[in-house]
């Protein structure tokens, strides 16, 4: 019987060694060519004359300035987010603070920054996409609270708006003679801090401004 309960034993153990060696094998084979592929990649990049350049980044801004000044896609209804997802995820990995400005978008890069204009106030403002949707149909953009704040969109829940790109996905300016400025009002007369090349290194500024200056605002304007 023990001789018996050996040889099932044994057998067992032949088995798991049959089936873990074409799964070490393959392993191997998948580090192999995962390490190919990437080899060949890195060849490409270095063979590429346009990879990683500046003519290729001038290239990316003159798409999104095409895109943004041709497209209809940037014309819709706008709604912002509710109280209740204050500090819930994003698709950006940051929790959603409904006192910044920052938007949901479908398409538009994760840090593209995009000036909203809404057509009933004329009022315009400012913000960074952080987020994924709206996915309400007929809605191109979802904003914060601050940001609906700002166009005097709170009570009325949605407002139609124009958007323009002003970015690329790090939020540099399109335009390389533009900069983000945060413009307050100071003694009855209107003043600025900047210029900031980043519009992270702006909003940073205009929070630490809000307290002091709640009418200040990142604004883009033509450097010196």
């Amino acid at each position: 019987m023990k001789f018996v309960r050996r040889l099932a034993i044994g057998a067992a153990v032949v088995a798991c060694l049959g089936l873990a060696a074409p799964v070490a094998i393959h392993a191997a084979d998948s580090a192999q060519t995962k390490k190919s592929k990437a080899e060949s990649r890195l060849k490409h990049r270095k063979a590429s004359p346009t990879a990683d350049t500046p003519s290729s980044a001038d290239a990316n801004r003159d798409v999104w300035l095409e895109r943004a000044r041709k497209s209809e896609f940037f014309l819709g209804k706008a709604s912002y987010y509710s109280s209740d997802l204050h500090n819930s995820k994003t698709a950006s990995g940051v929790g959603y603070d409904m006192y910044t400005f920052t938007a949901a978008h479908r398409t538009l890069p994760l840090g593209t920054v995009v000036r909203v204009t809404d057509e009933q106030s004329g009022k315009s403002v400012m913000v960074c996409v952080n987020d994924r949707g709206p996915y309400a149909r007929g809605r191109i953009i979802d904003l914060s609270y601050a940001a609906a704040d700002k166009l005097d969109m709170r009570q009325r829940g949605v407002g139609k708006v124009r958007l323009e790109v002003v970015s690329d996905a790090s939020g540099i300016p399109l335009s390389t003679d533009e900069a983000y400025y945060v413009r307050f009002s100071s003694l009855d007369k209107s003043e600025t801090v900047g210029p900031f090349r980043a519009f992270a290194d702006a909003a940073a500024m205009h929070e630490a401004m809000r307290q002091a200056h709640p009418d200040a605002e990142v604004v883009l304007e033509k450097t010196p």
